[in-house]
């Protein structure tokens, strides 16, 4: 049996220890305020997340790596050369990226001579450790990979938040718009815009003419359907319906009659 080397690169450092590649890419994180200190924990926090997506792109070509140096069963020539070769493929990625990490390191292949049409004769080895079983007795062990490689992904800053003062004086001078529809008052208790309404003298046909504390008759406020809907002083129909009925304009004919009084928005059913 033999031992055939395996050349990779010789500068070797932890990925955790990898060099971070600066880039010029524009913020892709909305801010709270523009103060320098949130610049400053924005520009930090993009050199952290890309020295994570390079880390994790070769932590992913590592793993890769030690798939292959662990196929299962030995390998034929042309096995071997084609691991080999993806192997330096993925390795030569990740030092394009900065990291340094070195799979090979310790890693050498065993290869056995025997006959026969392409013969698996290779596999991946590497010498035991302080601490393996076995160690001392000259064996060798299967290629193992370090998952505190893994990186973490780093957290969002907290960002200061920006307060601004409102003037409210200036607030006070913004102009409303002119077009705007204006609020309609509701119609007091017991009128609705679908009826017209008319007014009699409390005791007409009668002798008798009662007065309210004005000292002016009460007045009767019946519906379209002649039920009573007010009765009282007129100083108090005044103030609860003045506003809301206006007489119509019509001395003749069914509708907008000068007798009747219509509420503001009447519609007729």
């Amino acid at each position: 049996m033999k031992k055939g080397p395996f050349k990779m690169r010789s500068s070797i450092a932890k990925l955790t220890n990898s060099p971070v590649k600066q880039t010029n890419t524009l913020p892709t994180v909305n801010i709270s305020g523009t103060s320098r200190k949130n610049k400053e924990l924005k520009a930090k926090y993009d050199a952290e997340m890309q020295a994570y997506q390079d880390s994790t792109a070769s932590y992913q070509n590592r793993v890769k790596i030690n798939e292959l140096l662990n196929p299962g069963d030995a390998m034929t020539d042309s096995e071997l050369e084609t691991a080999e070769s993806e192997i330096k493929r993925l390795q030569g990625e990740n030092v394009k990226r900065g990291i340094y990490d070195d799979p090979m390191k310790d890693v050498f292949v065993m290869s056995t001579l025997m006959g026969g049409k392409d013969p698996k004769n290779h596999s991946f080895l590497v010498d035991l450790k302080p601490g393996d079983p076995g160690y001392g007795s000259g064996g060798y062990s299967t290629p193992s990979m370090d998952d505190s490689l893994k990186p973490t992904k780093p957290g969002e800053p907290r960002y200061e938040q920006e307060v601004i003062k409102l003037d409210m004086r200036a607030l006070k001078n913004i102009p409303t718009s002119s077009t705007e529809p204006g609020l309609k008052k509701a119609l007091p208790v017991g009128i609705r815009n679908d009826s017209y309404y008319t007014t009699e003298r409390v005791g007409q046909n009668t002798q008798t003419a009662p007065k309210g504390n004005d000292g002016l008759p009460l007045i009767k406020l019946k519906d379209q359907a002649g039920s009573v809907v007010f009765e009282g002083s007129q100083t108090e129909y005044n103030e609860k319906y003045g506003n809301a009925l206006q007489r119509g304009t019509k001395q003749y004919g069914q509708e907008n009659l000068k007798r009747r009084l219509y509420p503001q928005g009447y519609t007729k059913i």
